[in-house]
């Protein structure tokens, strides 16, 4: 009775996430980096959940066979956790700073406390550095380094949860708060843990924060716009407003975006390729911007892209970037169309009173390039408009 005890909330979290797993994998997106990362983390979580539950199933269990099995269940047990959590740390960094990411490799030194933990881990059993086995009874114990293989892994959800805050206007309002709750609950579950002795909350704390992300991730699905998968209008009123609140010395420009042609489109061969259109179009936009970027759908055939610089050119090397995509594609496709946009863009300052005045800034400036088209050029144009 004493081991159902110890071991039911690890029971409980392998079962709920199991079934949050599956749903997770029949409903969500695969193809997107943030559902594959969160399925391959989920799926980690279950197995150190295993870990952990068979080690305290074996515990005291007398055999030979009883000693090897626990200590390789343990060796796992601890190599796997600071790896999980570096690994998490390095999809947070991408997902936020994308336009650093490459940057990661200078950051390498930051994987050398995993490298110290699984040395220790692995030599534990001769050494009993972050945990021993009692040959006599089989029964574990905390090595005299078990507190700084505690402090390797949740190093890691410390800076995870750092960088959240600190880049918190990255994140609309239904990111911001899963990504708190993620870091806390794994840190008061591993806290309890290492206080007291035989608690296990460690795992099954970040089981249920994977739940409460699983939630998150199916609002997220509300959010995006269901066609293109592009942030939607309002997504984007949260987001600017709260990057306008939280102005940060590093400015920010928008290109707006409007598909041309596409009511001829819809009205020569029907709505069924206009979104098809709309589709391809943004698959195009999305391959020539950074990753940096956020692309919005502001309206039936309208995009917003908002991108962080301090110029003008940046802002004309996008447009010419996403120009030449659409250029390619006309060229390379057999196609009973082509495809074409016009463009407006400028630098956000204090200048303007509100964000919809400047808006109304960019999209005068947008409307006036497309009137210039189309007094020159017919419908399949790819002149440099913002020359």
């Amino acid at each position: 009775m004493n081991l159902f005890l110890r071991i039911d909330t690890n029971v409980i979290a392998m079962i709920l996430l199991g079934i949050v797993i599956f749903l997770a994998y029949h409903r969500l997106d695969r193809e997107e980096e943030m559902n594959k990362v969160f399925l391959r983390v989920s799926l980690i979580i279950v197995v150190e959940l295993f870990f952990e539950t068979a080690t305290c199933m074996i515990n005291g269990k007398p055999g030979t066979w009883s000693y090897v099995i626990s200590n390789i269940l343990h060796i796992c047990l601890f190599v796997g956790a600071p790896i999980l959590t570096y690994f998490w740390y390095r999809f947070i960094y991408s997902w936020i700073l994308p336009e650093k990411a490459s940057y990661l490799s200078f950051k390498s030194f930051l994987i050398l406390p995993v490298l110290v933990n699984a040395v220790i881990s692995v030599l534990s059993p001769f050494y009993g550095f972050v945990f021993s086995i009692d040959p006599s009874n089989n029964v574990y114990h905390r090595g005299s380094l078990f507190i700084l293989s505690a402090v390797i892994i949740y190093f890691y959800i410390v800076y995870c949860l750092g960088l959240v805050i600190k880049h918190r206007k990255h994140f609309i309002k239904h990111e911001f708060f899963p990504m708190v709750i993620l870091g806390i609950l794994p840190m008061v579950g591993g806290i309890l843990q290492t206080l007291f002795y035989g608690v296990l909350l460690m795992w099954s704390s970040t089981a249920f924060s994977l739940v409460v992300v699983y939630n998150f991730l199916q609002q997220r699905m509300i959010h995006l716009d269901e066609l293109t998968g592009a942030w939607t209008r309002g997504s984007f009123d949260y987001y600017i407003s709260q990057r306008i609140k939280y102005q940060e010395k590093d400015r920010f420009g928008v290109i707006f975006i409007d598909l041309d042609g596409l009511k001829r489109i819809n009205d020569e061969f029907g709505h069924c390729e206009g979104d098809s259109a709309i589709k391809t179009s943004v698959e195009l936009i999305k391959a020539a911007i950074s990753k940096s970027d956020i692309l919005i759908r502001f309206g039936g055939d309208e995009f917003l892209i908002i991108v962080n610089c301090d110029k003008v050119e940046v802002l004309k090397q996008r447009i010419k970037a996403i120009q030449l995509s659409f250029q390619n594609f006309g060229k390379n496709a057999d196609q009973k169309y082509l495809l074409d946009c016009s463009f407006g863009a400028d630098l956000y300052s204090s200048k303007f009173s509100s964000i919809e005045q400047f808006l109304h800034h960019v999209d005068s400036i947008m409307y006036k390039n497309k009137k210039a088209k189309q007094q020159k050029e017919n419908f399949s144009s790819w002149e440099n408009l913002m020359e």
